[in-house]
C-alpha cells in the first residue's frame, strides 16, 4: 500500500530552508549514552546536571552528555555499578549531517511538490494542510486553539463520502514533543496515504468508510518552530515561567486524569518533565482538551493515537501504575494485531504493553486523560529508530517509518 508521496502545493518564495533558518544552539562534543542498571539507578540519571534524557525502559536510559560533565556522570556510573555504551560520539557531527541534507532543498521556489521523504519546517506544513483541504473535498482544516507564541493547532477532519453517517471518529496528533521530527513527517504522509488512495485501495477505503480522522499534524507548533532556528533538541512548549529564566512545559505531563504531577514528572521548571503549575495550565493541552470531549460527545470518539518518537514501542493505558486497565486484555489484542501488521512492513520489532511496564511510569499523559474520559482504546507510538540515532533519524528513514506506523494504525483501527 502507498501514497503518491507527492501533493501540489503552492508556496511563497523562501519558505523552504536557509542557512538562516537552522538551529543557532550548537552541541559540539556532546555524546548520546546508553545506561544500563538497577531500574531505581537509572531513573535517577535524569536529575543530574548537565544530563538530558532522550529515551528510556526498563533498566536503561539514553541520556545526552556536555562534555563539562562526563566525568561526573562516568563516576557516578561507576559508584552505582552502572553500565553504559555511546550510541552517538558527537551529536553535533550528526546534527551537521542533517544540515547539510537540509541545505540541498532550493531556498527560492515558487511552486512545488510537498514530498514525504523530507523534514518540513511548520509555515510549510501548514500551507500544506490548507491546500490539502482546498483540493480534496471531504477534507476540512480548522484550527482548534492558539499558542502562548499565537500559532494555531490546526487539525485536519478526512469525512469521506462513503459508509454510513454519523461515522465514529479516530484521533491521531503528532509532534507533541518539538524535537521529534519524524512524527509530523508521519502525519503527513498519513494524510497523502489516505486522500491518495480513498477508493481505489480496499483497506484505505474500507477505513474512511467506517470512520472520520481528526488528525493533529504538529501538537506544539511553538516547540516545533523553535527545533527548527534555535534549538534542535527542544522538547517542550515555549511558555514563559516568569519568575526564573526557563521556559516549557512538557505537555505530555499537562493532562489531569486525577494524577497530574505523580510519578514521573518535575515540579521543577527547567526540567525536561516538567508538568506545569496546575493540570492543563497550557494552552495546547485545553485545546485538545476541548476538541476531543466534544467529538467524544458528537461523533463517538473511538480511538485515540498519540505519535511520539523514539524506541519502537506500541502501548496503553496506564501510565501512572502498574495496575492494568479494565481493557487490559483487549488493549493487548488491538496492539498485538497493530505490532504484527507494522513488523510486515520492513521487519521493524516493536515492544508493546502499558507505559508504565514497557517505558517508564508517566502521569499526566495524554492516553491516561482520554482513557479516564471513557476511550477505551487510546495508544501511545513511540516511532523509530532504537537509539542509533534517536531524534536525529535520518530523513531516509521517514518513508519506512511512515509505511510501517500507518500499516501497523490501519490493522490495528480496523481490528477495533
Amino acid at each position: 500500500m502507498g501514497g503518491a508521496h507527492t501533493l501540489s502545493l503552492l508556496l511563497v518564495s523562501g519558505l523552504a530552508f536557509s542557512l538562516a533558518s537552522y538551529p543557532t544552539q550548537t552541541y559540539h562534543g556532546h555524546q548520546l549514552w546508553r545506561v544500563k542498571g538497577e531500574v531505581d539507578d537509572v531513573a535517577a540519571l535524569g536529575d543530574m546536571e548537565g544530563v538530558d534524557v532522550w529515551g528510556d525502559g526498563r533498566g536503561w536510559v539514553d541520556v545526552q552528555v556536555s562534555p563539562a560533565h562526563t566525568h561526573t556522570l562516568t563516576t557516578h556510573l561507576s559508584h552505582h555499578a552502572l553500565t553504559h555504551t555511546v550510541l552517538l560520539d558527537d551529536i553535533q557531527r550528526v546534527m551537521d549531517v542533517e544540515r547539510e541534507v537540509l541545505k540541498s532543498i532550493p531556498t527560492q521556489r515558487t511552486e512545488q511538490k510537498i514530498v514525504t521523504n523530507i523534514y518540513h519546517q511548520l509555515e510549510e506544513i501548514e500551507a500544506y494542510l490548507q491546500e490539502l483541504a482546498a483540493s480534496v473535498s471531504w477534507v476540512s482544516v480548522a484550527s482548534i486553539g492558539q499558542t502562548s507564541e499565537g500559532r494555531d493547532l490546526w487539525v485536519a477532519t478526512l469525512s469521506a463520502p462513503g459508509g454510513t453517517s454519523p461515522k465514529p471518529s479516530v484521533w491521531i496528533d503528532c509532534g507533541i514533543h518539538a524535537r521529534e521530527w519524524i512524527t509530523p513527517a508521519t502525519c503527513i504522509y498519513g494524510l497523502d496515504l489516505l486522500t491518495e488512495n480513498y477508493g481505489t485501495d480496499p483497506d484505505v477505503t474500507a477505513l474512511l468508510d467506517k470512520y472520520d480522522f481528526y488528525v493533529l499534524t504538529v501538537h506544539n507548533p511553538d516547540g516545533y518552530y523553535y527545533t527548527w532556528h534555535n534549538d534542535r533538541l527542544w522538547r517542550k512548549n515555549r511558555v514563559h515561567h516568569p519568575e526564573d529564566a526557563c521556559y516549557g512545559v512538557d505537555l505530555n505531563r499537562n493532562f489531569d486524569d486525577g494524577h497530574w504531577g505523580g510519578v514521573g514528572t518535575s515540579d521543577i521548571t527547567c526540567a525536561s518533565t516538567y508538568c506545569g503549575p496546575t493540570g492543563f495550565s497550557e494552552l495546547e493541552s485545553q485545546a485538545v482538551r476541548d476538541y476531543t470531549n466534544q467529538l467524544q460527545s458528537t461523533n463517538n470518539l473511538t480511538a485515540y493515537f498519540t505519535i511520539h518518537s523514539y524506541g519502537q514501542m506500541w502501548m496503553y493505558a496506564y501510565g501512572w501504575t502498574s495496575e492494568d486497565t479494565p481493557h487490559e486484555q483487549e488493549l493487548f489484542r488491538v496492539s498485538e494485531i497493530g505490532v504484527t501488521a507494522l513488523r510486515s512492513v520492513h521487519d521493524t520489532v516493536y515492544t508493546f504493553g502499558s507505559i508504565y511496564d514497557t517505558i517508564y511510569p508517566a502521569s499526566g499523559v495524554s492516553i491516561d486523560w482520554s482513557y479516564s474520559r471513557g476511550v477505551a482504546h487510546t495508544y501511545t507510538l513511540e516511532l523509530r529508530d532504537e537509539g542509533e540515532s534517536g531524534f536525529l533519524l535520518p530523513p531516509d528513514q521517514i518513508i519506512p517509518t511512515a509505511e510501517e506506523t500507518w500499516t501497523g494504525l490501519i490493522a490495528a483501527i480496523m481490528a477495533i
